[in-house]
C-alpha cells in the first residue's frame, strides 16, 4: 500500500462486532445417520487446536463425510451394520390397502395410536422385513412407464442417463374417471432393506396410500438408485444430481403415461428423503410438474441452492417432533428438528408464502404417524392451493426465454492483453481479458481485477499477463464460465507517489463504470454474475468508490478485498447492492510496517471497511482473517476460487480442531464432502499436520472418480507390501507415471513432490518449463496449484485441502 493519506487504524480484529466469518455461519444442518473416520495413517502429528471450536449443528456436506466415515471406520473395526448391496425382490402386490381409520381430532392422539399399532423403522431393523403378498408377477419395460390401474409393487425404470431404479404404485380406491393427482414419496436412510418401508409395501406403505387414495391420487413410493457403492448407506441425498435427474425424468415419463394432473403433483420425503426435495427437487426447474406441493418429515434442511419461483405459492408443510434433536439419531450431532426449523426458514426468506412448520409430540425421530401426516397435509394444501396455469403456457415462456438468452449469448470472446479503452470524459488505459473455454449457451459472468500500488512495471503482476498469478486467476475464473479482466490503473502518477487506483477515484471511477458497463453490454454478459476483486489499493478502490457509489453497470454479483478495503464511515448504497457478497481477506501479520507508509495497517483497513459496511446493512459482508500471513503471502487464485464457489455458503465442519479462521476451511469442507481428504476416528482433521505420500496418492484416486484397479497379486514396490492400506491406490497413480521400485509411502509431500504426482495424473499435459524447476512445477504453479517452490517443507493437510480443490475444479 502506498502514500494514501488516511487515519491510521488499530490492527485488532477481535473487535470486529459480528464476526461472520466466510463460511462460517450456520445455516441450516442436514440429514444422514454416521460419525468420522480415520485417513490412511501416515506420520502426521497431532495439530495444536484452533482458537475457535465449532458448536453448531452439521450441514449437509458435514453429514455426508460422517455417514461414510463411520461406515469405513466400521468397516476396519468389523462391527459394522450389515452393508450388504440392496437386493430387490420383484414381487406384485395386489391386495386391497388396509383402509385408514377415521381421522382422529389432532396429530398427538393418532401419533400415539400408531405408536401402539405398529413397529417403529427401530424395531422393523431387528427383525426380518414382512414378504410381500405374493400374487402375480408384473413385467415391465426397463426404460419405460406404462399405465397403472392396480396396485402393483418392485416396478423398473431407466432413465435417459442410464440410472435405474425401482417403485411402487398404489392405485387402488382412485377414480381415474375424474382428474388423478399424484404423491411420489422418498424415504429415508438405510443400510438394510428391512431397515426402511419402502422394501414393506403392505405395511406402513399401504396406510399412506390409503390416505393418498382418499384424495383421489396415486401413491408412488419411489426407491432410491443409490447403490451404496461406499457403504455408506442407501441415500436419496448423496448424489442428488443423479438421483435428481433420475426422478425427474421418472416423474414426468409417470405422470404422461398415467394422464396425471400435473397441477397436483406432491412430493413427500423422510429424513434424508426429506432432504433430497429440500436440496434438489426444490431447486431446480419445475417443467415435470405444474403444481401441488412438499411434504417434509423430519428433515428438509437448505444450506445452499436456491429455491425456485415457480414454486413460491405452493404448499411446503414440515414437521418435527419436538425432541428429535442431536442425539435421536447419526450423527450424534445432527437434529431433524433443527433441519426443519432451518429449511423453513430459508425458502419463508425466498419468498415462499404457503410454508409451515408443525412441531409433533411424537417421540423421537422414528415415531411418526405417515399416514395421518399426508391426509392433513393433503387436506390442507387443498384448502390452500394456488390456482392452477397452463403448463403448455409455462413450457412456452421458458423455452422463449432460452431462446432469447441463447440469442443474447451468440457472441463468442477471445482472450487477449494491452487492450485500450477510452472513457466519455477522455480517460484512457489498458486491460487483458481471458475468455478459454466458455459455454455460451450458458451465462457467462465476469470478474474484474485492480491490482495494487506500484512505481515500477515489474512490480505490478497486472504487466506479466501470460504467466504467474493472472494466468492463474484467469483460469480459475474461466474454469467457472466467468471471463476473467484485470484492469491497469489509468493513473499516471503526476504526484509522484506511484500509479495507484485510489488517488483519483472520481476520475478512476468514471473511466471503470463507463468500461464496465461497454464491456458487459459489447459481451453480452450477464449482469447479475459481476464480480469486483482488489488487492491491497485496488480494494481500497472497491470499498471507497465503487460499491459507494453508481452501481447501474451491473445488477448482481459480489466484491472481493484481500489486503484492504477501508471505508471512511459513510457508505451509501442501494438495497441491492447491500444484499451482494462482500468478502474481506487479510493476514493476521498484515499490520502496520509491512507496506508503505509503514504506519497503515492492512488489518486495521480490512476491520474498519468490515464494520463499516456490516453497519450499513450489508447482510453478506464477510471477513477471512488468514493465520501466519503478511503483505505479500496471498495466493490470490486461492482466494479467487474459494469466494466464487462458497458465496452464500456456509458449510459447518464439526472438526474439534478446526474453526472458520482456517484459510482453506471451505475447501477442507468440499474435501469431505466428496470423500476426498477425510478427518481421524477422534474427531480432529489435524490441519497442521504433514500430508504422506500414501496419502496423497489416495486423495488423487479418489478425485479420479475411483477407477477400477487391476492390482498385482504381488507387489512391484519393494516399500508397499500387497496388504498396505493404500496398495490399491500406489498402483494406480505408479500406472500414471509415478516409477520406481520403491514409493516411501511414509515420506512426507513436499510442493515438487505434489507437483510431480498432480501433473502427472493430470496426464503430463504439454507446458512450458519457463524458469520452473520443471515442468510439473511450472504447471502447477499456472493452474494456481502451489507456488513453484522446490523447498523441502512439508505441505500441510490444511494446504492440500486448498490445493486438491483447486486440482480438481
Amino acid at each position: 500500500m502506498a502514500l494514501r493519506p488516511r487515519t491510521v487504524k488499530a490492527g485488532s480484529l477481535a473487535v470486529i462486532a459480528v464476526p461472520s466469518v466466510l463460511g462460517s455461519t450456520l445455516v441450516a444442518p442436514a440429514s444422514a445417520f454416521a460419525p468420522v473416520v480415520q485417513d490412511i495413517p501416515g506420520a502426521a502429528t497431532q495439530a495444536p487446536k484452533s482458537l475457535f471450536t465449532s458448536t453448531v449443528q452439521p450441514t449437509l456436506s458435514q453429514v455426508a463425510v460422517q455417514i461414510r466415515q463411520q461406515a469405513e471406520q466400521a468397516k476396519q473395526t468389523q462391527q459394522a451394520p450389515a452393508t450388504t448391496a440392496v437386493q430387490p425382490i420383484q414381487k406384485t402386490y395386489t391386495a386391497q390397502a388396509t383402509q385408514q381409520a377415521t381421522p382422529s381430532a389432532t396429530f398427538q392422539s393418532a401419533q400415539a395410536a400408531q405408536a401402539s399399532a405398529q413397529p417403529t423403522l427401530a424395531q422393523v431393523a431387528q427383525t426380518p422385513a414382512a414378504q410381500p403378498a405374493q400374487t402375480a408377477q408384473a413385467t415391465q419395460a426397463a426404460s419405460g412407464v406404462a399405465a397403472t390401474r392396480t396396485n402393483q409393487t418392485f416396478l423398473s425404470y431407466t432413465s435417459p442417463a442410464g440410472t435405474t431404479s425401482q417403485y411402487h404404485v398404489y392405485a387402488e380406491g382412485v377414480d381415474f374417471s375424474k382428474p388423478v393427482g399424484v404423491v411420489f414419496y422418498f424415504d429415508g436412510d438405510y443400510w438394510r432393506n428391512d431397515q426402511s418401508k419402502v422394501y414393506d409395501p403392505s405395511g406402513e406403505l399401504a396406510q399412506m396410500a390409503a390416505s393418498a387414495a382418499a384424495q383421489n391420487m396415486l401413491f408412488v413410493p419411489v426407491i432410491s438408485p443409490d447403490t451404496n457403492r461406499y457403504d455408506a448407506g442407501v441415500t436419496w441425498w448423496e448424489n442428488m444430481d443423479r438421483n435428481g435427474e433420475f426422478f425427474r425424468s421418472f416423474a414426468s415419463s409417470f405422470i404422461a403415461a398415467n394422464g396425471v394432473d400435473s397441477s397436483n403433483v406432491w412430493t413427500m420425503g423422510y429424513s434424508g428423503g426429506a432432504e433430497f426435495i429440500t436440496y434438489e427437487l426444490n431447486t431446480k426447474p419445475q417443467t415435470w410438474r405444474n403444481g401441488g406441493g412438499s411434504i417434509m418429515v423430519a428433515g428438509g434442511g437448505l444450506d445452499e441452492g436456491t429455491p425456485s419461483a415457480a414454486l413460491k405459492s405452493q404448499p411446503m408443510f414440515w414437521y418435527a417432533n419436538s425432541n428429535d434433536g442431536s442425539g435421536e439419531t447419526y450423527p450424534q450431532t445432527w437434529s431433524a428438528r433443527g433441519a426443519v426449523e432451518g429449511g423453513y426458514n430459508a425458502y419463508r426468506n425466498a419468498g415462499y408464502t404457503n410454508a409451515s412448520a408443525t412441531v409433533l409430540n411424537g417421540s423421537g425421530h422414528f415415531d411418526y404417524n405417515f399416514s395421518q401426516i399426508l391426509s392433513n397435509s393433503l387436506t390442507k394444501g387443498k384448502a390452500t392451493a394456488a390456482p392452477k396455469v397452463e403448463q403448455k403456457a409455462e413450457q412456452k415462456t421458458e423455452q422463449k426465454s432460452e431462446q432469447k438468452q441463447n440469442t443474447q449469448r451468440a457472441r463468442t470472446m477471445s482472450s487477449a492483453t494491452y487492450q485500450s479503452y477510452t472513457s466519455p470524459a477522455g480517460t484512457t488505459s489498458q486491460y487483458h481479458v481471458y475468455a478459454n473455454n466458455l459455454d455460451y449457451s450458458k451465462p457467462v459472468g465476469v470478474v474484474f481485477y485492480f491490482d495494487g500500488d506500484y512505481w515500477q512495471r515489474d512490480e505490478s503482476k497486472v504487466y506479466t499477463p501470460d504467466e504467474g498469478m493472472l494466468a492463474a486467476m484467469g483460469k480459475i475464473a474461466n474454469a467457472r464460465n466467468m471471463v476473467f479482466v484485470p484492469i491497469i490503473s489509468p493513473d499516471t502518477n503526476a504526484s509522484g507517489n506511484g500509479i495507484t487506483w485510489w488517488e483519483d477515484m472520481d476520475a478512476n471511477g468514471e473511466f471503470f463504470r463507463s468500461f464496465a458497463k461497454s464491456f458487459v453490454s459489447q459481451n453480452n454478459l450477464d449482469a447479475s454474475q459481476v464480480w469486483t476483486m482488489g488487492y491491497s489499493g485496488g480494494a481500497e478502490f472497491i470499498t471507497y468508490e465503487l460499491t459507494d457509489h453508481n452501481t447501474s453497470w451491473r445488477n448482481g454479483g459480489g466484491s472481493i478485498m484481500v489486503a484492504g478495503g477501508d471505508s471512511d464511515g459513510s457508505v451509501d448504497a442501494d438495497a441491492t447492492t447491500k444484499g451482494l457478497p462482500m468478502y474481506w481477506w487479510v493476514g493476521a501479520n498484515d499490520t502496520s510496517g509491512n507496506t508503505y507508509p509503514v504506519t497503515w495497517s492492512a488489518r486495521g483497513a480490512v476491520e474498519s471497511g468490515y464494520n463499516a459496511y456490516l453497519g450499513a446493512g450489508f447482510s453478506d459482508a464477510r471477513v477471512k482473517l488468514i493465520d501466519g500471513f503478511s503483505h505479500h503471502d496471498y495466493d490470490l487464485p486461492h482466494i479467487l476460487a474459494s469466494s466464487l464457489d462458497f458465496a452464500g455458503k456456509t458449510p459447518a465442519l464439526g472438526y474439534s480442531d478446526l474453526s472458520d479462521s482456517n484459510p482453506n476451511y471451505n475447501e477442507i469442507s468440499w474435501n469431505s464432502d466428496h470423500r476426498i481428504m477425510l478427518g481421524f476416528a477422534d474427531g480432529t482433521f489435524r490441519p497442521n499436520a504433514s500430508v504422506n505420500r500414501a496419502q496423497l496418492a489416495t486423495y488423487l484416486y479418489r478425485v479420479a472418480g475411483r477407477p477400477a484397479v487391476n492390482a498385482p497379486a504381488v507387489s512391484p514396490f519393494s516399500d508397499v507390501p500387497v496388504n498396505h492400506p493404500a496398495y490399491k491406490e500406489i498402483f494406480w497413480l505408479s500406472q500414471q507415471g509415478i516409477n520406481g521400485s520403491d514409493f516411501r509411502p511414509l515420506e512426507a509431500v513436499t510442493e515438487s513432490t505434489m507437483a510431480e504426482f498432480m501433473y502427472r495424473a493430470a496426464g503430463s499435459p504439454a507446458q512450458a518449463q519457463g524458469g520452473y524447476a520443471s515442468q510439473a512445477l511450472a504447471w502447477a504453479a499456472s493452474n494456481g496449484i502451489g507456488t513453484g517452490s522446490t523447498s523441502s517443507d512439508a505441505v500441510t493437510r490444511s494446504a492440500m485441502a486448498g490445493y486438491l480443490y483447486i486440482y480438481a475444479n
